[in-house]
């Protein structure tokens, strides 16, 4: 029985020998590998957040330019209302004085 026991003993200590160290590096490599991940996850998410940063700039200047141009669309389009209504008014003006003139010139 005793025999067993040094064995088993003997067995243990080869394979703390081989094991330990493995498992020891292994654990070292998942170590720094989990911190470069880290590290490039910061700057994948860095990278992104600018980006959409400015993409939001971007579409901000585009909503403002675009509210500009509806605002001065609308000025137009005011404008020529305002236009049309003056034409209308001096043509009816015209009118009416041709009119005169006409009945003038019959008499």
């Amino acid at each position: 029985m005793a025999e067993a026991w040094e064995m088993i003993r003997h067995v243990a200590e080869v394979l703390g020998m081989i094991f330990l160290p493995v498992l020891g590096w292994m654990l070292l490599t998942l170590t720094n590998h989990s911190k470069k991940i880290i590290l490039l996850e910061e700057r994948v998410n860095e990278t992104i957040t600018n980006k959409l940063t400015a993409l939001e700039r971007n579409f901000q200047e585009l909503d403002e330019k675009v509210d500009k141009n509806h605002n001065l669309i609308n000025k137009i389009d005011m404008s020529v209302e305002r236009i049309d209504l003056t034409l209308r008014d001096k043509d009816s003006k015209i009118d009416s004085i041709l009119e005169v003139v006409k009945k003038l010139s019959e008499k």
